[in-house]
């Protein structure tokens, strides 16, 4: 990564953590350089050298080395990072991959993980015969239930939290969607976890999709709640944003009715969106690689200050690409910040900066 990129990525951290507000930062790819990183972070804090001890970031089992690479580049101003993630193999069994034991092992020992936030993400993807099952829902229904599975399933979230060494554990299990019945479920668990995570002094996050029924049930106080305020547009969609302005304003006001700590996840990176109707994921560099490769044109949208442009690949098919960068995160957590939130998360480390 080089002085500028370690530069970017600097100014999304501390813009996150600088809640008595940020600076300007400078245009992704302009000619004003900002200099060493310590005058960069002077420009996005305003000069109070406030260190950004509110922002998290997810540290991906499957990128070790970029990951590390954009860790290096945040230094000591990072306050939290999530460990993501352990899942559960074809018996329905949670485990932590090695390489996410070995870095937790590596960190510990080097002594970065002194003075730092720490999470074990769990999330509902199960390993099969051949292939996996990204976000099952049946798995969660084999898992929460009932009372007694929900209770024994959240002791065996606790043992393996423990089991890793970190400070706290965060629950992800996506795609319940209007599953009236699964969510219930979900619920009671959460309420049973909070209760074991709060007697052996364990942190706890919630982490839920936009589409999450968060007035419908009573939620513990105990957890932070994390809102994903992303994927606005992208698969299933026509061509867009994965957040605007108007979609973070509504997330809040409907978080807004939990008595917990709130959180408002961002991601960078966006979609590329083809003339046939494939839909695919691009993460930051690859997004900026293709608008090099084709010489592509880019514009800001009015609404999410995101980035997007057109090209036509090699095989004369014409493609919409939208991701974030740090300005359009500025704007994001702007919003958040306006409406009150004083806590964000991005996803993820790994190519995102």
């Amino acid at each position: 990564m080089n002085k500028k990129a370690n530069a970017v990525l600097l100014a999304m951290v501390l813009c996150f953590g600088s809640l008595c507000g940020c600076g300007e930062t400078a245009n992704h790819g302009n000619s004003t350089d900002a200099g060493s990183e310590a005058e960069y972070a002077t420009v996005i804090t305003g000069g109070n050298g406030e260190e950004a001890k509110d922002a998290t970031v997810w540290y991906p089992y499957w990128d070790n080395a970029t990951a590390d690479e954009e860790l290096a580049a945040i230094g000591d101003h990072l306050g939290t990072i999530c460990f993501f993630a352990a899942y559960f193999d074809k018996n329905s069994k949670m485990f932590i991959p090695d390489n996410i034991t070995d870095k937790i092992e590596q960190f510990n020992k080097s002594g970065y993980l002194k003075g730092k936030t720490t999470f074990l993400t769990i999330v509902n993807d199960k390993l099969l015969e051949e292939g996996s099952s990204l976000k099952d829902t049946e798995l969660l229904y084999e898992i929460l239930g009932s009372s007694d599975l929900a209770e024994k399933h959240a002791d065996n979230v606790i043992k393996l939290a423990k089991k890793s060494g970190l400070g706290g554990v965060e629950i992800d299990y996506e795609a319940i969607k209007k599953d009236t019945e699964l969510w219930g479920h979900f619920n009671e668990f959460i309420k049973v976890l909070s209760e074991k995570a709060s007697k052996d002094n364990l942190l706890l996050r919630v982490v839920f999709e936009p589409s999450a029924p968060v007035d419908s049930f009573e939620w513990p106080d105990y957890p932070e709640y994390v809102m994903m305020c992303y994927n606005l547009k992208g698969y299933g969609t026509d061509p867009g944003p994965k957040a605007d302005v108007a979609f973070i304003q509504d997330l809040y006001k409907k978080m807004s009715v939990l008595n917990g700590k709130i959180n408002m996840a961002f991601a960078t990176g966006g979609f590329d969106f083809a003339g046939d109707g494939s839909v695919k994921q691009v993460n930051y560099r690859n997004a900026v690689a293709l608008c090099e490769e084709y010489q592509g044109t880019t514009e800001r949208d009015p609404d999410s200050n995101a980035v997007h442009f057109e090209y036509t690949d090699d095989a004369h098919s014409k493609h919409e690409v939208w991701y974030a960068d740090q300005d359009t995160l500025k704007t994001w957590i702007n919003t958040a910040k306006e409406a009150g939130c004083e806590k964000f998360s991005i996803w993820r480390l790994g190519g995102n900066f």
